[in-house]
Formats: structure tokens, C-alpha cells, sequence
């Protein structure tokens, strides 16, 4: 496509060619380190269709706009309106390879809504949308005087990446900030502080704003200041930016801002597709506080599809203990591969100077596999005193996979790493394992089996898809998960050790036989597993 052909036929189409052309004459490290990645098409035209549009005057914020497929899936859902509707667009990119591209896609809608009788008049800041409006975020009384503009509608797919916590933006949202931010969050905030109380936004992100502590400052904010409306999730974590190539676990989130302190509607609505065509949509109505959660002085955004999520969340909730109350800790592979280059050996040698290193792939099915070599990776650390602090002592630990890959059916996988079977007196774990373990006492052989049996069951692995939506599994995740009473813990380790069951339908049914469940839950959480992956 020829930047100067004139548009033709469907808004969307025409905002996607030009998305595709940028796409293809950009280069990808460039738009990636930018954090500029396209909303589809379809995405855009579900974002679109989620707001409540019963006025015809209209202001409409697009942060972030890239070609402008958002303002384009808008104006295309105005254009079948009877009534005439007077649009303003206010567009934000920072881009200047993108600012040409953009104008054109907003000509094309304010020609096409003129032929149905509406009007549309937009304004594009070449702006840091973040710097610019820094006066939305100020605490002082220097714009006291000053009415600044806000907003019917946002709309945005806004850049995703890190921030260092010193930069610009960071400082004019300093308040909101907990350990490392990311871009994305800036824009939410930022753009629910520019609404109308009674606006709506609408918003594709990742979903690690949901839970952790980096985003628990502005969960807070953000919860106080908004009432969540509608979450829509993907089932495929690869699909929706697949053009990028992006494996990131997205959320669509409708929101409404409203004053601090007001009652919110007891209800959200949570719907689900398997990818971005959303051929199948299926929808459920959620009380807003099986949503929103508050524990240990945090508060996270949980996202159950089903009601059998739901009753996995009581369930789970209701188990009295944490690794902290039991004594237990977890903590991250010491061992950063990059750092400790010289050190690590592609051949294990068997001298007492040599210790094993462990990966993710040597978890495997609730043991602890080594030696077995994957991708080039090796196989043994040096034991020097460089090395010393990098070491663990020979014990019990169950070993936690802090990655999944791309579209794997499970989130958690535990190994079981026992004392008896480690001929070392140390042993190293790569950065990407976690593992628990009893800084002051050892971890019971019973222990050790009873943890990763829960955390390799389907009812445990259903609760942290609903609570958490991180590629990785950190440490926090796992330090707040709540566990039964460790004489529970300590009896499915017995019997699990002594039968050996394989991960599925035989562990869950000693769970859930000792934990006394209703077998119906695994049953239904297989059934709508199945059913969604035959679709």
C-alpha cells in the first residue's frame, strides 16, 4: 500500500492497511522498544461496542493512537446512528512516523460520518501524553484557576513498557508508583483523571495490574476512583498482537469514574473468547466483591469465568494458612546465568568441585529430573568461593517453575527436590526456579510431597489463573497463596508418596478425597477445559 492512496470502502479496513504499511516499513526492535503495538481490527471493534453512548455530544480521548483504529472503531459505530452526533476527538501520539498516517485515518471518518449527517472535528498532539497533561495529577493550587477539559469517553491501547521510577512520567505520578513501573498503568490513571464523573473508558492491557506489588498503589487509586463495569480475557496469550509476535496474557477492561467513597454496582460482568475473533463470547455476572478482594491490606482485581471459579475462589479463601504462618518461605534461584558465566559448566564432571545446576526443564511430572541437557543449557556450577553465596545446602525444597510456556494448559508446576537423592553437599538453582523451603528447620519429606501435590492440582491451578494473570509465577504470588492445615498438607504428601498418582485425575482425587471437596468441582473444571479446547 502507497501512504497517498485515498481511503476506500470500510474505516476499519482502511486504519488496519495502514497499521500493516507502518508495520512493514518500521523497524520491529524499534516499535517494540517503544512499546507500539497495533490494535487489531476486531479488538478495536468490541472495544468500541462496550460503551453506553446515549448522547450526542460527544468528547472523546484516544491516547496513544497509533493509526487510529480505536477512534475509527468509534466513529463506525456512530455512523448507523439516526440521530446526528457532534464528535471531538482529542488524539495523542508521539510518534512522527505515525502522525501522517493518523490524519488520514481521521479525515476518512469525519468524510464518512459528514455523509450520515453527524460531525466530527479531531486534534492530534505530537505530545508525551503524559507530560502534557501533568496538570491533571497536581496537588497544588497553581492550575486551581484554570477548567481543564474532560472526557465523555477514553478509548486506548495504550504503549507497554518498563519506566524507570526516576523518569518524567514516573515523577508527575509519583503517588502511584510501587517498585518499578510500566507505562500502561501511567495511561489508565492519567485517563481516568481526565473523564467526566459518569465517563467511561475503555482499555486493552496486560493483565499484571490486576495483582502484585509493583501495581498495588495504583490498584488502590485506580479502584477508589473507578467501578470495574466488564473484563473480557483471551484464552490464547499469543494471538491478539500476534503480528508482533507479543506472548503476553491481555485484558479488555470497561470501567466508570466515579466519586471517592460511592457506592458501586453490585455487579460485573466477565466474558471470555479464545482469541481475538471472538467467534464464541461467552458471558457471566459476577457480584463485585467476588472480583474485587481485599487481604492483607492489599487489594487485587480476581477474574473467574465460571461459577465453578467462583467456588474454587471460596474454597481456596478458606484454607486458614500461608507458607508464613507454617514456617515455610519462598525464594528465588540464586544462580543468573549471565552473571555467573565463567562459573557454570556445560559437562558435569563428577569431582567433588562440581555441582549440579538445576533449570526449569528439570522439573518434571512433581520430580526433580538431572542430568538432562535442554537447549545448550549446562549442566553443573563451580563450587569456589565465588560461588559460596550462590549454593544452597543439601535439604528438602519443592521446586517451582517461575515460567510457563506460551500456551500450556497448566500455570503451576512443582517438583519435589529431596535431601536423600542429592549426593552434593550443595547444589545450585538457575534464576527461574523458585523454591520453598524452612529457613530454620527442614522441610518434612510429607511436607515437600503434600506442597507440590496442591500445586500441581487442577483446583489449585484454577484459583491462580483467576487471581493472577503473569506470564511468570513469582515468589509473592506463592508466598499469599492460601494452603490447608499442615496436618492436611502432611497427610496428601503420605499418600501421595506412598501410591505415586499420576498429575490429573488421580492426584485431584486424593485432594480433594482428604481436603473433603466436592469431586464435582475437578469434574466441571475438566468439562469446561475440554469443551473450550475442542471449540
Amino acid at each position: 500500500m502507497r501512504v497517498e492512496d485515498k481511503f476506500e470502502g470500510n474505516l476499519l479496513d482502511y486504519a488496519g492497511k495502514l497499521s500493516d504499511y507502518y508495520s512493514n516499513v518500521r523497524n520491529a526492535d524499534i516499535r517494540k522498544f517503544k512499546g507500539q503495538f497495533f490494535t487489531p481490527q476486531q479488538v478495536g471493534k468490541f472495544m468500541a461496542n462496550l460503551f453506553e453512548i446515549n448522547k450526542n455530544k460527544i468528547e472523546l480521548l484516544d491516547p496513544g493512537a497509533g493509526t487510529g483504529m480505536l477512534s475509527c472503531a468509534f466513529c463506525d459505530r456512530l455512523l448507523d446512528k439516526e440521530e446526528s452526533v457532534s464528535l471531538n476527538i482529542d488524539a495523542y501520539e508521539n510518534d512522527p512516523g505515525l502522525i501522517p498516517l493518523l490524519k488520514k485515518t481521521l479525515e476518512a471518518c469525519r468524510d464518512e460520518l459528514q455523509k450520515r449527517g453527524h460531525e466530527l472535528n479531531f486534534k492530534i498532539y505530537e505530545q508525551d501524553f503524559i507530560l502534557h497533561n501533568a496538570m491533571y495529577f497536581k496537588k497544588n493550587d497553581l492550575f486551581g484557576d484554570q477548567i481543564l477539559k474532560l472526557y465523555d469517553f477514553v478509548l486506548s491501547n495504550p504503549p507497554y513498557y518498563k519506566l524507570n521510577k526516576n523518569s518524567p512520567q514516573s515523577t508527575v505520578m509519583i503517588d502511584l508508583i510501587s517498585g518499578q513501573p510500566n507505562i500502561y498503568a501511567l495511561f489508565m490513571a492519567l485517563s481516568t483523571s481526565m473523564l467526566k464523573t459518569g465517563g467511561e473508558l475503555v482499555f486493552i492491557t496486560p493483565r499484571s495490574f490486576c495483582s502484585g506489588l509493583y501495581y498495588k498503589r495504583f490498584r488502590e487509586w485506580f479502584l477508589d476512583n473507578t467501578q470495574i463495569l466488564h473484563i473480557h480475557i483471551f484464552e490464547s496469550r499469543k494471538d491478539i498482537f500476534d503480528k508482533d509476535c507479543v506472548l503476553q496474557e491481555n485484558i479488555i477492561i470497561k470501567a466508570k469514574k466515579v466519586n471517592k467513597g460511592e457506592k458501586k454496582n453490585p455487579k460485573v460482568t466477565i466474558s471470555k473468547s479464545k482469541d481475538k475473533l471472538f467467534k464464541k463470547v461467552e458471558k457471566i455476572n459476577f457480584s463485585y466483591s467476588d472480583i474485587i478482594h481485599h487481604k492483607n491490606r492489599d487489594v487485587v482485581i480476581r477474574i473467574p469465568t465460571s461459577e465453578i471459579d467462583n467456588k474454587v475462589l471460596s474454597i481456596i479463601d478458606s484454607w486458614p494458612n500461608t507458607l508464613h504462618s507454617l514456617g515455610m518461605e519462598i525464594s528465588t534461584g540464586p544462580v543468573v546465568p549471565f552473571r555467573a558465566k565463567e562459573y557454570l559448566l556445560e559437562k558435569y564432571h563428577q569431582t567433588e568441585m562440581e555441582a549440579p545446576l538445576l533449570w526449569m526443564h528439570n522439573i518434571q511430572d512433581m520430580k526433580v529430573i538431572w542430568p538432562t541437557k535442554k537447549n545448550n543449557k549446562e549442566l553443573a556450577i563451580s563450587i569456589c568461593p565465588e560461588t559460596r553465596v550462590l549454593l544452597l545446602p543439601r535439604k528438602n525444597y519443592v521446586l517451582v517453575k517461575r515460567f510457563s510456556s506460551k500456551e500450556q494448559k497448566r500455570r503451576l508446576y512443582a517438583g519435589i527436590l529431596s535431601a536423600s537423592e542429592i549426593e552434593h553437599d550443595v547444589i545450585g538453582l538457575e534464576n527461574h526456579v523458585n523454591y520453598i523451603h524452612k529457613p530454620k528447620r527442614e522441610l518434612s519429606v510429607d511436607e515437600t510431597h503434600g506442597l507440590a501435590s496442591l500445586l500441581n492440582s487442577s483446583i489449585v491451578d484454577n484459583f491462580f489463573r483467576s487471581v493472577n494473570g503473569n506470564t511468570q509465577v513469582n515468589a509473592t504470588d506463592i508466598r499469599l497463596l492460601p494452603l490447608p492445615r499442615i496436618d492436611k498438607i502432611r497427610e496428601i504428601g503420605n499418600y501421595v508418596r506412598k501410591t505415586q498418582p499420576k498429575i490429573g485425575f488421580e492426584l485431584d482425587s486424593i485432594i480433594l478425597n482428604i481436603l473433603n471437596i466436592d469431586r464435582e468441582i475437578i469434574n466441571r473444571i475438566n468439562e469446561g477445559e475440554k469443551e473450550y479446547e475442542q471449540d
